[in-house]
């Protein structure tokens, strides 16, 4: 692997090294927040000039620590940011996805030339060659694409250095039943197909869910049992459907979502041997940090599989939106969503488990 290094930065003391990594990470948080506001709230040159500053200001610290070949870098997504605000440049979710995905690799460099003196000189050519050319097109129209390849061949790039790892990677992974289990997890992904049509999602939403849950699992060492697992992956919302009997603006409406859990959890209840997985659905819309409903439990409170459950579906209906044809926003956009919750939503360990898991999704989407 091709190296370089930077050497007046790896003679800075410690404690400025240390304070330049911690503003850097402050930072990059700062850009995936305006990043999701205009995601979620849609876009304004507001934002985008806060994107600027925050970004200026990053390379800005690169620069006074001789951080150069990162500078570079950065420069030339800094121009990027400033053609949108030129209006010559279009912001698209690709180019925001794009910027995250940039600022993940400069800050693994980073860490790699603070640990070790020396970085992949390899992966920083490819996204610096890419970004001149992004920045160079002169169809403003098939920037967005652009986007999405130099994505993709990040991705390769990092799943090259993984050497075998991709043949050996599975996502394929068989629970055993019962006779008596198998009919009910029939009948739950039937009622689970049945609901997700009712509330405009595709009809494979649980399945989708449900793969994403056994992954994470063993990601985890399996601390749920697969089988308890995969029936409230089907089951977990089946409270929603008492939300359709009423239009938005309705009071009970907001009740029936508040108590979807509990609804969900006693129509599972019905069914014999499922008390884990009542549990698990009981609890899937509580938080970490004590947030959540709709008992507010905190941290070790809450039981594993109901995190896990949560994550899944959070990350699937990001990436698959509504009608689950075809993936509708960026799957690195919808990972940096998921990992924007590690402390609130979700314990770091699990955030670290998903992202393993999300890793051999991308890498089987690319083959």
């Amino acid at each position: 692997m091709s190296q370089f290094a930077c050497k007046e930065f790896s003679a800075l003391d410690k404690e400025l090294k240390d304070d330049l990594l911690e503003c850097y990470a402050e930072a990059q948080v700062e850009i995936e927040d305006i990043l999701n506001k205009i995601e979620d709230e849609g876009f304004s040159f507001e934002k985008l000039d806060d994107l600027f500053r925050s970004l200026h200001s990053m390379k800005g610290n690169c620069s006074v620590c001789f951080l150069d070949p990162l500078v570079e870098l950065l420069h030339k997504l800094e121009e990027i940011v400033d053609g949108m605000r030129g209006r010559y440049i279009t912001y698209d979710y690709q180019l925001g996805s794009l910027t995250n995905v940039i600022l993940d690799e400069v800050g693994s460099l980073l860490q790699q030339l603070y640990k070790s003196h020396g970085a992949d000189r390899n992966i920083l050519d490819l996204m610096q060659v890419n970004l001149d050319e992004l920045y160079a097109m002169e169809n403003d129209s098939v920037r967005p694409d652009k986007a999405a390849q130099i994505i993709k061949s990040i991705a390769d790039f990092k799943e090259g250095t993984l050497g075998n790892q991709k043949s050996n990677a599975t996502l394929l992974i068989t629970v055993e039943y019962t006779e008596a289990q198998q009919e009910d997890i029939d009948r739950f992904k039937a009622l689970s197909s049945k609901l997700n049509r009712l509330l405009g999602y595709s009809p494979e939403r649980g399945e989708r869910i449900l793969k994403l849950c056994l992954l994470i699992n063993e990601e985890l060492k399996y601390p749920e049992d697969p089988v308890q697992l995969s029936a409230a992956a089907y089951m977990h919302d089946m409270g929603m459907a008492l939300v359709l009997k009423f239009e938005e603006g309705n009071p009970n409406r907001e009740r029936a979502i508040s108590s979807h859990p509990m609804v969900g959890a006693q129509l599972l209840h019905k069914h014999e041997g499922w008390d884990h997985a009542v549990s698990i659905v009981m609890a899937h819309e509580e938080k970490f940090d004590g947030n959540g409903f709709p008992e507010g439990l905190v941290g070790s409170l809450i039981p594993t599989g109901a995190f896990v459950v949560s994550i899944s579906a959070m990350f699937i209906d990001i990436v698959w939106g509504k009608s689950g044809d075809e993936y509708k926003k960026s799957a690195m956009r919808a990972i940096q969503k998921v990992n924007l919750e590690s402390g609130k939503r979700f314990p770091p360990h699990l955030i670290e488990a998903f992202n393993r898991a999300a890793r051999k999704l991308l890498v089987a989407k690319s083959q």
